[in-house]
């Protein structure tokens, strides 16, 4: 079906080329009409055929025509030929697309780009093989197809590495190894050597590697796939991003000195943390002890020294002891974002400490605690016969196997008030399990203190591995009246504000080069880490993560098929241009010869 409205691509403007040779149309007509010859309508018709096929040439016309486009199968990298065969014997007026990295198949169109889907999207009915990349799925446009996956990939699958990783804290990298031979080994490496290895017992395995940083910085460590023989199958790259511990400012109130805040209290001073810690030997008469600040001596909480401290830990008899203005600012504080960590010693304390507690405490039969800590090792602990109740506004820090809740707080403002069930954890120290108390502790401390302000916060949303010319979706969260400003390499990126969250905004950017990258915040000066692989690494990985994405977005169904009309323009034949100035200028020629 053709329409003959006309459109023109012409070589030079339209309007200058038109005006021209309708002058210069005007002036050799008027020039043959004035000349003394005979067949003067002739000579004229000649003429206007000439600047027709002139005309023709330098405007370049194109018609309109419709085409009927069919359902379409998308054969991506991996793909098995039966299946294909076995879907065109069923829909045989399939057209058939290759995704870019599929092997070629008769009569299909290839695909220089995913980024060519988005003009044939809703004529998509099948995708067969390893699918499509995840940013494929961002935008609106309708997408519904049946996926026939291919096999998954063999060698290591997932790799999972903490989000957070300290110096001088156990970290561990953990995956999942499918389709090895029995007897297979990974071996673990990083900037120091050979870390550990493990070997494969059977096919499919899960496995995990520790390790104790340092050194703060971005490294990259490697997971190694060996055979049974020691030959390498595949290496992957696992960046590590290790950072300083946060400094914390803490104050320690008790009653009389312990064994357990005397322990904890070296432990929080080798980290480096600022301590203040107040004794109490007498009704007026206190000991004080101070690590890494100056000696200051407190007899009371005051504004100004608990608006400095990240968190305050005291007992529960030193709490009750407190004066109403001590309440008074301690509770000032805890809104403006301090941390409380409140050590239960006994179980018959003040009601007033509990009161004052965010927190229930319940009576419990058994005074011996389980917690998986340090990379899921067990430990026991003895502890208080009571239970922290659940409820929606309590947040485990450490729970047993059981979901007991051992270490929880609560917010009370910006601030957070929290309690643990354990006691004489010292003990694990003694016993030579210094990073296990650490791990203990650590965690709770850490997710009391108060939290760093900042104005700004990048968060790279798209999943690694990251790959060289493939999008990397990230967002910002602020506070800055202001739109943020974000950086990569030197240039602002484009942000869009979330519809739905004030000061939300979303960018993309497209590495080009691998290794270490970076996006750059202006508000705080920061920069935002992530590592850029080479298209070659992680291909098992990405393979794996890639087929289960698109098998989340496939159905079971293919949309309904329908007829899809698409307007093509085509342009006339320039022959026939060039003929019509042919005859145009032939014709003046033999028209006085005649």
């Amino acid at each position: 079906m053709s329409s003959w409205i006309l459109s023109f691509e012409p070589l030079l403007n339209i309007h200058l080329t038109l005006w021209g040779l309708i002058l210069l149309f005007a002036i050799i007509a008027v020039v043959e009409w004035r000349r003394r010859m005979g067949r003067k309508l002739l000579r004229l018709l000649a003429l206007l055929l000439a600047f027709i096929g002139l005309a023709g040439i330098l405007l370049r016309p194109h018609y309109q025509t419709e085409s009927v486009l069919s359902d379409i199968m998308l054969l991506t990298q991996g793909y098995n030929v039966e299946e294909v065969d076995s879907l065109l014997q069923s829909n045989p007026g399939l057209s058939i697309y290759k995704a870019p990295g599929a092997a070629d198949f008769k009569a299909a169109a290839e695909l220089k780009s995913f980024n060519e889907l988005a003009g044939i999207k809703e004529r998509i009915r099948y995708v067969v093989g390893n699918g499509l990349p995840d940013y494929v799925f961002d935008d609106a446009a309708p997408f519904r197809f049946v996926y026939f996956p291919s096999s998954s990939p063999e060698g290591i699958q997932a790799i999972n590495v903490p989000e957070k990783v300290s110096t001088n804290r156990r970290s561990a990298v953990s995956g999942i190894a499918s389709q090895v031979a029995p007897g297979s080994m990974i071996r673990w490496s990083g900037p120091e050597g050979k870390i550990d290895s493990l070997r494969l017992s059977s096919s499919t395995k899960e496995f995990s590697f520790g390790f104790i940083p340092k050194l703060a910085g971005k490294f990259v460590y490697e997971l190694e796939l060996l055979d049974s023989a020691g030959s390498s199958i595949a290496t992957y790259k696992v960046p590590v991003q290790v950072a300083e511990e946060r400094k914390l400012k803490m104050v320690f109130v008790s009653q009389f000195p312990t064994f357990e805040s005397r322990y904890l209290k070296n432990l929080m001073a080798e980290q480096g943390h600022s301590l203040a810690l107040r004794y109490q030997l007498s009704k007026d008469k206190f000991r004080y002890e101070f690590a890494n600040q100056a000696e200051v001596p407190f007899r009371r909480l005051t504004t100004t020294l608990l608006d400095d401290a990240d968190l305050l830990w005291i007992d529960e008899a030193s709490l009750d002891a407190l004066s109403r203005e001590e309440t008074n600012v301690l509770n000032a504080a805890v809104d403006q974002g301090l941390g409380v960590f409140i050590a239960v010693n006994q179980q018959s304390a003040s009601r007033n400490a509990r009161r004052w507690m965010p927190l229930q405490l319940t009576r419990y039969d058994a005074d011996t605690l389980s917690v998986a800590v340090d990379l899921g090792r067990k430990v026991s602990l003895s502890g208080v016969a009571l239970a922290i109740d659940k409820s929606p506004e309590v947040i485990p820090v450490w729970q047993d196997g059981s979901g007991r809740l051992l270490a929880a707080y609560a917010y009370q403002g910006l601030g957070k008030i929290g309690t643990a069930l354990w006691q004489d954890t010292y003990r694990l120290v003694l016993k030579g399990q210094e990073l296990t108390y650490a791990a203990l502790w650590t965690e709770v401390i850490e997710s009391l203190a108060r939290k760093a302000a900042v104005c700004c916060h990048i968060q790279v949303e798209t999943k690694e591995p990251y790959f060289i010319d493939e999008p990397v979706r990230f967002s910002v969260i602020s506070s800055l009246e202001e739109p943020p400003l974000v950086r990569y390499k030197g240039e602002t990126v484009p942000l869009i504000e979330s519809w739905q969250l004030h000061n939300v905004w979303s960018g993309t950017i497209w590495p080009d080069a691998a290794g270490w990258d970076s996006l750059f915040m202006e508000a705080t000066g920061q920069s935002k880490h992530f590592f850029v692989h080479e298209q070659s690494d992680w291909q098992s990985v990405a393979v794996t993560q890639q087929i289960a994405n698109t098998a989340l977005h496939g159905g079971t169904e293919p949309g309904i098929s329908r007829e899809y009309i698409q307007a093509i323009k085509k342009p006339i034949s320039a022959v026939i241009f060039y003929l019509l100035l042919l005859v145009g200028f032939g014709g003046l020629w033999l028209a006085p010869k005649v």
